[in-house]
């Protein structure tokens, strides 16, 4: 599998990105990610689920409910 390359990263336990504060992945880290991918489509999708996964456990460590679109950002534009 690649290893993702872009300064668009999370910042956790945030999930926000590192450098447009924007929720993670931004439009920017999709724009890299899809491009980097592009002819390894299934390793996107299994590295974005895999992420979503640490944001969940991430987001929820503290009691808090799973938010509702973490599916929309991380694996609903993954083609």
């Amino acid at each position: 599998m690649l290893v993702p390359r872009t300064d668009h990263l999370p910042a956790r336990p945030s999930w926000a990105c590192l450098v447009c504060a924007q929720p993670w992945p931004c439009a920017d880290a999709k724009a890299e990610l899809a491009a980097q991918y592009a002819r390894f489509p299934s390793g996107l999708a299994i590295y974005m689920a895999s992420t979503m996964y640490d944001a969940v456990e991430d987001l929820t460590a503290r009691g808090a409910p799973t938010p509702a679109d973490l599916y929309e950002r991380f694996l609903s534009w993954v083609s």
